[in-house]
């Protein structure tokens, strides 16, 4: 196997997406997947592209993926436009809902309202606090209980399950090489610059190392952070499906959200469990997942359950992604974005090209600084690969 420019460890939606953005820049670059791309938390996201909804402050996560939505908008021209391939980006709008029985819910909307409106940002401006029965007339399928809605028109979503392919086919088109069936056993380090990556078949060498890996970072040897700085956070998904369509948003409440799709499909999601690599479906977590689902809108009561999944979400101590360069020079972190994967995509290819490439960035320098891997380096401590890592 020839050596690239760069080798990316990772085929989910951060490497699909550098991939692509590397080669388009003019670099000859390799894809490292242990399956196929985006076969882990990539697919199961709903693909909700909230910044707004997310915002538990006015700072880089809010600017950053505000960024982002907004790159989407370019991105899914740009597939349709060259690739004749789509993405299912829809701008829908959401709605965050109080319900009666929670106790503080109109006033967390209130203060999540507030904070939006004094960011400052464009964007916010059009947020607004609606009462039930104004939530209602938008969506007539939402419960009788919900007492309260925020309004965010432009938020929107992608389909995950097409945008993994699209990407990956886009890359494959502008000379990225995809190999699946690689374990990455270690990150080649000499002289404090990566050389490349050890496989089972051998060295792979490269100028570069971008590693991708999602919740399987930093158990990566050869990366340096400890083991324990991205975590896996099991998340599980329902799929049902409602005619005619019941919602037109996306929706949030009841401790959870419910994603529409276009054809009528109603994404339900998610859990938040904190169980290490344990995969599977649990009753308890479908139980979860109804509740959810019929606090917000009864009437999916009587929708039939089609699909039902689950993925593991890189979540970091500070909630903040891991973008940019380490310790180890040549050596790149696209990682930890909780359940922000998606979302994040454009803005991190973005920043992480551009520091690769020395080019100047597209957002603040010091929303980039924000997500710079070396705030949790760990250089004294070389983790052990389980036989689940990429």
């Amino acid at each position: 196997m020839s050596s690239p420019d760069v080798i990316v460890v990772g085929g989910g939606i951060m490497g699909c997406t550098v991939a692509w953005r590397l080669a388009r820049a003019g670099l000859s670059v390799c894809v490292l997947e242990r399956s196929v791309p985006g076969a882990e938390a990539s697919t199961a996201a709903a693909g909700i592209l909230g910044p707004m909804m997310e915002a538990e402050e006015v700072g880089p996560a809010l600017r950053l993926g505000l960024r982002s939505a907004e790159l989407y908008t370019q991105l899914a021209a740009e597939l349709r436009a060259e690739h004749a391939l789509e993405i299912g980006h829809r701008v829908t709008g959401l709605l965050r809902v109080a319900l009666e029985s929670e106790a503080g819910g109109e006033t967390e909307l209130e203060a999540h309202a507030a904070r939006l409106r004094g960011s400052g940002l464009a964007a916010t401006r059009d947020v607004a606090l609606l009462s039930g029965e104004e939530a209602r007339r938008r969506e007539p399928s939402l419960a009788p209980e919900v007492c309260m809605a925020l309004e965010l028109p432009g938020e929107g979503q992608v389909d995950p399950r097409l945008l993994l392919p699209a990407l990956s086919m886009a890359g494959e088109r502008d000379g990225v090489r995809f190999v699946t069936d690689s374990v990455v056993r270690e990150v080649l380090v000499r002289a404090g610059r990566a050389q490349g990556v050890r496989l089972d078949a051998g060295p792979l060498h490269a100028a570069h190392v971008v590693v991708a890996a999602g919740s399987w970072t930093s158990v990566v040897p050869g990366v340096p952070l400890a083991a324990a700085t991205i975590a896996p956070v099991k998340g599980q998904v329902m799929r049902t499906h409602a005619r005619p369509r019941l919602l037109e948003r996306v929706v949030f409440g009841a401790g959870g959200y419910l994603v529409p799709r276009a054809a009528g499909d109603v994404l339900v999601g998610a859990t938040t469990e904190h169980v290490g690599f344990a995969r599977g479906v649990t009753l308890a977590g479908l139980a979860e997942l109804i509740t959810i689902a019929t606090r917000v809108a009864p009437r999916l009561q009587s929708c039939p359950v089609l699909d039902h999944w689950a993925g593991f979400r890189p979540g970091t101590p500070d909630g903040l992604p891991l973008v940019g360069p380490t310790p180890v020079e040549h050596l790149w972190l696209a990682s930890g974005h909780y359940r922000n994967g998606i979302l994040l995509a454009p803005v991190t290819a973005e920043i992480l090209v551009a520091q690769l490439l020395g080019q100047p960035l597209g957002v603040r320098e010091d929303d980039a600084s924000a997500l710079d891997p070396r705030r949790f380096a760990a250089t004294t401590e070389t983790p052990q690969t389980p036989e689940s890592a990429p």
